[in-house]
């Protein structure tokens, strides 16, 4: 098992406000793209929030909660992110307080594929609890179906952190709309991002962007790297 409290406090948090590299664009995009699926909500969760950088380039909300079981990683996003509307848990979801409920959006951003498909149920069941009707759910993860297993085992050899530790569960388009399905959702679409975009950041930061916007359309729905899947809590 990999031991994610050897990962320093703020790490992606740095990464991303590096703002230069393959690795901090690929979390710009991702980032941008994961918020436009939420627009307009105003009770926001992530779950498995890290540092809290993805609750902290999002407008503010009447309420966004971030939790996460690294309490160094939680210790990080309360003092560089919170606010009286911005908290951060460390904990499961399933140890949510209570009253935080009423949610209209909750993500989990390149979370599931780091647990086993039992923790995966439990996380999600308990999100969906907390979901208002007509709430969205949103997940991302990388697409095993399609070419990210080379990507991996690429930057397994070059980087310093090991995937193949870290992401022990592997979804494709066809297993991420089942999970969703069985939570009980509705209006469940499974669509994919990301290509060879973020590798261009090196040639030009907005570069990468531009490459972004005309390889969208080519790889949506199944040729991304990444798979974005989202479904509604029934009324």
């Amino acid at each position: 098992m990999f031991d994610y409290d050897t990962i320093p406090p703020g790490y992606y948090d740095t990464v991303f406000h590096r703002a230069r590299g393959a690795q901090s664009k690929w979390h710009h995009l991702k980032f941008a793209r994961v918020a436009r699926e939420i627009e307009g909500c105003t009770r926001h969760l992530d779950i498995g929030c890290g540092p809290g950088t993805f609750i902290g380039q999002l407008p503010n909300r009447s309420v966004a909660v971030g939790l996460d079981l690294s309490a160094r990683q939680i210790e990080y996003a309360h003092s560089r992110y919170g606010t009286d509307s911005r908290l951060f848990y460390n904990c499961t979801m399933d140890q949510l307080p209570r009253e935080l409920d009423g949610f209209d959006a909750i993500t989990a951003v390149e979370l599931i594929e780091h647990l086993t498909p039992e923790e995966v149920k439990v996380a999600l069941e308990s999100a969906v609890e907390r979901l208002v009707p007509g709430g969205r759910l949103v997940l991302t993860t990388p697409n095993f179906g399609g070419a990210w297993p080379l990507v991996e085992a690429m930057l397994n050899r070059v980087g310093s952190l090991d995937y193949d530790m870290q992401h022990t569960n592997k979804f494709t388009r066809s297993s991420l709309a089942v999970l969703l399905t069985m939570l009980g959702l509705r209006d469940v679409c499974v669509t994919t991002s990301l290509g060879i975009a973020p590798f261009t950041a090196s040639l030009g930061w907005k570069m990468a962007d531009k490459v972004s916007e005309w390889e969208q359309p080519l790889l949506a729905p199944k040729w991304g790297l990444l798979l974005i899947g989202t479904g509604t809590q029934p009324d």
